[in-house]
């Protein structure tokens, strides 16, 4: 709606650029038409001092002429600048809302990180929970991912993820239901994302395979992303005025 509004306001502009310059046409025919309009009077017939009186309208219409043409051209650059620096405003304004959508997780994005897929097994002695979900997500961002889903499932701030059967876990209140194998995707440097997984004995990956639990971590050079597909909501926070 902003944009509409913006993209009004760059018309108008550019219909009253366009009323000032056909003005100045104008004017400039004014100009020309007073200079030809005093070669066709007869000067020889003038006395002396009505050639002077005539002169010196002609000079004061002309002065008024070129004051007009002034004033009306500083008008258009002004006007022309106007319409320039509402325009730069509008790119400056839509960059920003594309990088916020970014870092909100509502465009889809691709890069360079890792795939962490954790697969439940009959001769592991635990399966994977909510919370171990919640441990893997927490070190990636510690680890400075930029980007990360669960079977294509967007994380942002606002995701909720909660166990409600030993193989079912949801997410985004309970709207989106997934189960093993998770297949987590992360954007980030693989190099920093990887080391900290790797972390001996106290790493994700040690902590899972000591319980005999399947973990596969992947680094992969282009990693694609969905956008969050949820609504984003508050019920309690409001803008201080």
């Amino acid at each position: 709606m902003k944009k509409i509004k913006k993209d009004k306001g760059t018309l108008i502009l550019t219909i009253v650029a366009g009323i000032v310059a056909l003005v100045l046409v104008t004017s400039m025919f004014i100009q020309v038409r007073t200079i030809n309009e005093s070669k066709e009077l007869d000067l020889e017939g003038l006395r002396e001092d009505e050639l002077k009186t005539q002169i010196a309208t002609y000079k004061s219409k002309y002065e008024e002429t070129m004051e007009q043409y002034n004033s009306n051209k500083n008008k258009i650059a002004e006007y022309t600048t106007a319409i320039n620096e509402n325009k730069e405003t509008t790119e400056i304004l839509d960059q920003e809302l594309e990088q916020a959508k970014t870092l909100l997780g509502l465009t889809d994005v691709t890069g360079q990180g890792v795939i962490v897929t954790l697969t439940d097994t009959q001769e592991a002695l635990y399966t994977y929970t909510a919370d171990d979900l919640l441990q893997l997500i927490n070190e990636l961002k510690y680890a400075g991912a930029e980007a990360i889903s669960i079977n294509d499932n967007r994380i942002i701030n606002l995701t909720d993820i909660a166990m409600i059967s030993d193989s079912l876990i949801v997410m985004n209140g309970g709207k989106n239901r997934i189960s093993s194998p998770y297949v987590i995707k992360a954007i980030g440097d693989p190099k920093y994302l990887i080391s900290t997984l790797s972390i001996k004995n106290s790493g994700y990956i040690d902590q899972m395979e000591a319980n005999g639990m399947k973990i596969e971590v992947e680094e992969k050079n282009n990693i694609e992303i969905k956008a969050y597909s949820g609504e984003i909501s508050s019920k309690y926070i409001m803008e201080v005025e």
